[in-house]
């Protein structure tokens, strides 16, 4: 079994036990759940998996099938399905617009940074500092 810190992780619910929503959860995609006693009077709590586990694997370009539509018989309405590829494309695209928006934005502190005299190689030793720290 799996664990995160002191508390172990469940991707079902196990018999007897119940979501906690007292607490909010340390790790994205789970939730805290209980064995029915208080914490204060010796009980148990865990993580429980919130979201469905996704496919991690990204399928080779010759193997992945074109998007099926089907019908919704009474709304007429159609349902895509998209693969995996597609969702990565569609990241990797706003990332790419992110990352345009954030230049656009230091450039903009570096002209701030021209007109007032200050020190650009400071400004972006800091911005480097900065995502460095991220990393750690």
């Amino acid at each position: 079994m799996n664990t995160y810190k002191d508390w172990t992780l469940f991707d079902d619910l196990p018999n007897g036990w119940k979501i906690d929503k007292t607490a909010g959860s340390p790790l994205h995609g789970y939730e805290f759940i209980t064995n029915g006693k208080s914490v204060l009077n010796k009980g148990k709590r865990a993580l429980l998996r919130a979201a469905p586990i996704q496919n991690q694997t990204i399928p080779k370009l010759s193997s992945i099938p074109l998007p099926i539509k089907q019908k919704d018989t009474e709304c007429g309405k159609r349902n895509l399905v998209i693969d995996a590829l597609h969702v990565k494309t569609v990241n990797d695209l706003a990332r790419k617009k992110f990352e345009q928006r954030l230049l656009i934005d230091i450039r903009v502190d570096l002209m701030v940074c021209e007109i007032e005299g200050w020190c650009k190689k400071e400004y972006i030793r800091e911005l480097k500092l900065l995502i460095n720290s991220i990393g750690d």
